[in-house]
């Protein structure tokens, strides 16, 4: 990433206001492909939205993450940040990342989106 940080973003329509880079997935099958693509690489930020495209939600990830991380492999992920607006799921995701020992915390700082599509 140009500005030296990984960055991987999860979200089904947003992306961040003020430009910032990240490795963008829209679906649980994209994220999941792109986690395998890095080789180990560490994540410096994981980004995640619960609810994707249709009926997809982040949920494939998370027990991806918690299931390596229960096979003493984690995933090599600095910081989680779950900014999904679904508080239910949100708040679920982020303790169940917590009980497997990653580094997770719900971010609520609304200004920072902007729809994909917009300009």
């Amino acid at each position: 990433m140009s500005d030296g940080v990984l960055r991987v973003l999860v979200d089904d329509v947003r992306v961040f206001k003020d430009g910032r880079p990240a490795l963008v997935a829209r679906t649980s099958d994209e994220v999941l492909t792109l986690l395998a693509s890095l080789g180990g690489r560490t994540i410096d930020e994981l980004w995640l939205d619960h609810d994707l495209i249709d009926d997809d939600t982040v949920q494939p990830v998370v027990d991806h993450l918690v299931s390596v991380a229960a096979a003493g492999t984690p995933a090599p992920v600095r910081q989680v940040l779950v900014h999904s607006a679904n508080v239910r799921a949100g708040h679920r995701v982020t303790v169940e990342l917590v009980a497997a020992g990653y580094r997770a915390r719900r971010s609520f700082v609304a200004g920072m989106w902007r729809h994909a599509w917009s300009r």
